[in-house]
């Protein structure tokens, strides 16, 4: 955020957008507590301290300084990396969802607020305000020209371009390009991230989806190996945790789940990969003109061969075991995980924190992805404002085969075939989507069909309301003690 927008609506006029009570106060005057008061009682105190800091904060146009005390208050700060610190509340991060409206949030949310209040005679819960939170921002998305097309698409296929190469690739001025990035950086959240090419290190992704939340205590000490977790809706909420487990402690954590009783294991599920999981960004069907991606899942399904030409994503063969595991040494350890948890960070950044040179960093960097340990990948987080798991079963490896190559069509996807320890024979997908809302209601649709038509046996596409990912350090997953 910059300091005081060029575009930023003053507090008075946004406010006129909100409901009719706020509409007849002088919001320059007003004070916090005020301000406070006027949010419907159902709304939790928790939640309403942080609508009161972000309304403060377009109170003062966005400034600086308001930025600062947002961060105070919230405990994270305005970038990439705000999920991971520490005691960060994430349905509190209106940040994320100020960007995408482009300063419009807060009315809209007062809006969504006050119809639910409206109908519960009782607290909102967390779970119904995360969710109030995504639907507020269906509808919006960025505008993109024809410049930050060319390098979204460039940057999708080759994310370790710099500036330079990306000039000589798309033709336009160092100049132009660069005043580019930065934009897409600012309103789209643009940044390269690095993946980690796990089994080839001889570490196995499972994933654990339970309907309440509580069931993961069982699997508490196994924290040091959790990398990621997800909260999402479709009907009721779902929760999902996914570890990367070496050799021996995934023996020892199948063990686990065997051990549960019956009704445990009736509300949670464990799943493994049955093939490589294929992640990455594409542009190639986005219409400029329309301002969205041109594809419709039901059109396409029953046009086969059209299929076969999705764009397909770089991915590793990320199988497991592998023929033989990579050993890394402390320093490669360290490098790694420096650039999965700290990726915004220069490069001599990161060979400062480490006490290197940084000709020596990049020789051991350029090694590890030679060897492809790692790899650089583009995430455009806050362009695509529906963050999705769909998770679906069939008893068909075409119909399962079918839908991977339709979900590469969508513009961000992570597709994990999976298998259930408790269902062997039926094949399964777990995928993390981002979309706009025009894909989000074609996508449910086309899937309906397929249950109507007996081709799928269930799915779920819900709403994620609340992640975390990299919460595992690599220098946990690979040390040799539990």
């Amino acid at each position: 955020m910059s300091a005081g927008s060029k575009k930023a609506i003053k507090i008075d006029h946004l406010m006129l957008k909100a409901p009719e009570r706020y509409q007849d106060k002088d919001y320059t005057k007003i004070t916090l507590k005020q301000f406070e008061s006027l949010i419907p009682e159902e709304v939790p105190s928790l939640i309403k301290e942080d609508i009161v800091s972000y309304f403060n904060y377009l109170r003062d146009n966005r400034s600086k300084k308001s930025l600062k005390q947002w961060e105070t208050v919230s405990s994270c700060k305005d970038s990439a990396n705000s999920y991971k610190v520490e005691n960060y509340r994430p349905i509190f991060s209106f940040l994320y969802y100020d960007r995408i409206t482009e300063g419009l949030f807060l009315p809209l949310l007062l809006n969504k607020i006050d119809i639910t209040a409206g109908s519960h005679s009782e607290e909102i819960s967390i779970d119904v305000f995360n969710q109030l939170c995504r639907l507020t921002i269906v509808g919006f998305k960025p505008k993109i020209d024809a410049i930050d097309l060319k390098i979204l698409q460039a940057l999708s296929k080759d994310p370790s371009m710099v500036t330079q190469t990306l000039t000589d690739k798309i033709g336009h001025s160092y100049a132009a390009v660069y005043h580019h990035l930065q934009r897409l950086k600012g309103k789209m959240g643009l940044r390269i991230t690095t993946r980690v090419n796990w089994a080839k290190l001889g570490v196995q992704r499972v994933f654990l989806i339970s309907d309440e939340e509580k069931n993961f205590e069982i699997f508490r000490d196994y924290k040091p190996f959790l990398d990621g977790q997800s909260s999402f809706l479709w009907g009721g909420t779902f929760y999902l945790q996914y570890y990367l487990l070496r050799s021996e402690i995934r023996e020892k954590f199948i063990q686990k789940y065997q051990d549960l009783a019956e009704n445990q294991k009736q509300s949670m599920k464990l799943y493994e990969l049955s093939a490589a999981p294929i992640s990455g960004i594409s542009f190639d069907l986005y219409k400029l003109d329309e301002q969205k991606w041109d594809f419709d899942f039901a059109s396409t399904f029953l046009k086969p061969k059209t299929i076969t030409k999705a764009v397909k994503r770089e991915f590793f063969l990320d199988l497991f075991p592998p023929e033989t595991v990579y050993e890394l040494n402390e320093l490669e350890q360290k490098i790694i995980n420096e650039l999965v948890v700290s990726y915004a960070l220069a490069q001599k950044e990161i060979a400062s924190s480490l006490g290197i040179h940084p000709p020596n960093l990049s020789i051991i960097k350029n090694k590890l992805q030679k060897d492809e340990i790692i790899k650089p990948q583009l995430m455009v987080t806050t362009f695509l404002p529906l963050y999705c798991i769909l998770w679906c079963s069939s008893q068909e490896q075409e119909i399962i085969d079918t839908l991977v190559a339709l979900m590469e069509k969508i513009p961000y996807s992570n597709i994990s075939p999976v298998y259930s320890f408790e269902e062997t024979k039926t094949k399964q997908l777990i995928c993390y989507l981002l979309m706009d809302d025009v894909l989000y209601y074609s996508l449910v649709t086309f899937l309906m069909n397929l249950v109507k038509e007996n081709r799928l046996i269930d799915f779920r596409l819900g709403l994620i309301t609340d992640r975390y990912f990299s919460i595992a350090r690599i220098i946990d997953i690979l040390n040799k003690e539990i």
